[in-house]
């Protein structure tokens, strides 16, 4: 996929142009206790990671990093094979036997923290494994693993599938809808909305399935739950006017190619459900179709390590966020043509794949048929504005008329309270801290488009800015949806606060003294999904530097956090891809090789530009 080998010499460490730096903005030379030029050092470091990233770009055009592998799309795969009386490879097993920790249990992600539900969703698919080809050294592992009750529904649903778990028992009666209608109700009041949460040990009834509340739910959990009710549906009542409505359902949202919301355990579970319809139900010939199609997916799913990743890529966000990065660098190396040939078929490629609706999804297709979402169209349309900094691309019309229809389709999603959410307002959605952040930084960098009417967007602005000010938490911190967590909320909110000029409100003073006190020994900064302090990662360390960077260029933090940037960079400019972006807090989240690159890029690019 990638172009090896990649020689990028202008960029390359042995060839790095310091004088051209220095007549560019990058003069001074700071040292720090140790005497060391830490300038030169940065310089090199920002040289090194910029041709790392460059050599990343694909033939296509993108920039796509591969996600890691993790357990539950792992479990998933194994589940389809055996459902088709397939004995899964020895590589899947393998990925099992490789990723078991000390205790006997195994993580959700790279993070590897060993938890209840993955570690009984691995028994459960090793067991069965085993109990169709026994094996002596699989006997083995299946005692060092721990046993743990059944809780989670969605593990209950793969019991079930194997008979180990009545069908019955896994929904909530059709008698509790008008209390989950109240429970809707109530989480809108903000007391609430943050305690009222869905139970996680019993699924919906079925007939939640075309109410109004079933349309109101966030998109994942549409797609998520209609495969789930067919298989609970066939097992259960078999209520010939329900299958066919599921059904009908899930044929109208495969995606062109042959997946479901291109995620690979919605996609994996509706395969499952067909495979179920097709023996259960009288069916018409192309459900053997989807069924191929979906699997053929999933395939493009597994590592080389073995497992499988949750998501096959999120190469409209990897590309977005390599042009930002590079076109930053660029800046300061405007003569550079190899790095603005690549940022140039980056935004060429960012066009081609934007929806007909004006947005970006996640993950490119050329058919519209995936979901435009905020964040990807926030990101992607400011990167053309970036790209607009190339020679060549200034003027051209098609990029410009991509980057207006970006911006219209943003100024529509935006909800009433200012926020921007994933999808859409209201929607089973909420107000998202960065994608509100990038959304701002968006309209911004759309303010300063020549021909721009500067007036135009200056509601939309001010209520977004608004609403990141009142949410951010009484500790200091901003907490995001997506990324982990409170580092990257508040990173986000302080960088697009600044950015709108508002450098001295005291929002930004809080949430730059919680990134100090949150700060490593180490000089990094490190959470996990739900917000808990852990080792430090690249990822975070490198967005919360950036972001103490804006506000002050001389903060000991942020001079702390680039040190640790240096020590822990390769010797190839890359660094090491740690578990920071989450899918789904069930099911856990991934490791993305661009996010090590961009972000480092970003806080060293601002070290060396505003250190003067």
């Amino acid at each position: 996929m990638y172009r090896k080998g990649h020689s990028f010499y202008q960029f390359s460490p042995k060839n790095i142009d310091f004088d051209n730096y220095c007549m560019l903005n990058y003069t001074s030379k700071l040292s720090d206790t140790n005497g060391e030029n830490m300038k030169e050092e940065v310089i090199s470091a920002l040289a090194r990671g910029t041709a790392f990233l460059l050599a990343q770009h694909c033939e296509d055009g993108n920039f796509e990093g591969e996600l890691s592998s993790s357990t539950f799309p792992s479990c998933a795969y194994g589940w389809i094979q055996l459902a088709r009386g397939e004995t899964p490879e020895p590589a899947l097993i393998e990925w099992f036997v490789e990723n078991q920790n000390a205790d006997g249990g195994w993580g959700l992600d790279t993070a590897n923290i060993s938890n209840v539900e993955a570690t009984r969703f691995v028994h459960l698919i090793l067991d069965q494994i085993h109990q169709r080809a026994p094996d002596p050294s699989l006997e083995k592992l299946l005692v060092s693993i721990p046993k743990f009750a059944p809780h989670l529904a969605l593990v209950k649903l793969a019991d079930a599938a194997f008979d180990q778990f009545d069908w019955n028992a896994l929904t909530l009666s059709e008698n509790a809808l008008p209390l989950m209608k109240l429970a809707r109700q109530l989480t809108k009041i903000p007391f609430l909305g943050s305690r009222l949460k869905p139970p996680r040990h019993r699924l919906p009834p079925v007939a939640l399935f075309n109410t109004a509340m079933f349309d109101a739910l966030f998109i994942a959990e549409q797609h998520t739950l209609v495969p789930v009710f067919i298989l609970i549906e066939l097992n259960t009542a078999k209520r010939p006017e329900m299958i066919a409505a599921l059904v009908a359902w899930l044929k109208t949202h495969v995606l062109s190619d042959g997946s479901w919301f291109r995620v690979n355990y919605i996609t994996a579970l509706s395969v499952l459900a067909l495979i179920e319809l097709q023996e259960k139900w009288e069916v018409d010939e192309k459900i053997a179709e989807f069924i191929e199609r979906g699997i053929a997916w999933l395939h493009k799913t597994r590592n080389s390590d073995g497992g499988c990743r949750e998501a096959l890529n999120l190469n409209v966000w990897d590309t977005a966020l390599s042009i930002i990065a590079l076109t930053e660098v660029q800046a300061a190396v405007p003569e550079n043509a190899e790095l603005a040939a690549k940022v140039k078929s980056a935004a060429q490629w960012l066009v081609k794949h934007q929806n007909a609706d004006g947005g970006w999804a996640f993950s490119g297709l050329d058919d519209s048929t995936l979901p435009s979402d905020a964040d990807d169209t926030a990101l992607g349309t400011l990167a053309l504005i970036r790209s607009r900094r190339v020679d060549g691309l200034t003027g051209h019309q098609t990029l410009d008329d991509a980057i207006h229809r970006g911006i219209a389709w943003l100024k529509t999603q935006q909800s009433r309270d200012g926020s921007w959410s994933t999808y859409q307002p209201g929607q089973g959605d909420v107000g998202c801290v960065s994608i509100t952040a990038h959304a701002i930084e968006a309209l911004l960098a759309f303010r300063k488009i020549d021909g721009v009417d500067k007036s135009d967007m200056e509601s939309e602005m001010q209520r977004g800015i608004n609403w990141l000010r009142r949410h951010i938490h009484r500790d200091g911190y901003w907490r995001d949806l997506w990324l982990a967590k409170d580092t990257y909320g508040t990173a986000c909110a302080i960088t697009a606060l600044v950015k709108a000029g508002l450098k001295n409100v005291a929002e930004i003073q809080r949430g730059v003294e919680w990134l100090e006190r949150s700060q490593n020994g180490d000089g990094g900064w490190g959470e996990d999904m739900f917000g808990n302090p852990t080792e430090s990662t690249v990822e975070q360390t490198a967005w919360s530097t950036y972001a103490l960077l804006q506000v002050n260029p001389e903060n000991r933090a942020a001079q702390n956090g680039i040190k640790f940037l240096r020590k822990h960079q390769r010797e190839d400019g890359s660094w090491r891809e740690q578990c920071v972006g989450i899918y789904w807090e069930i099911i856990g989240g991934y490791a993305d090789p661009i996010y090590a690159s961009v972000f480092p890029i970003l806080a060293l690019n601002q070290f060396a530009q505003t250190s003067a």
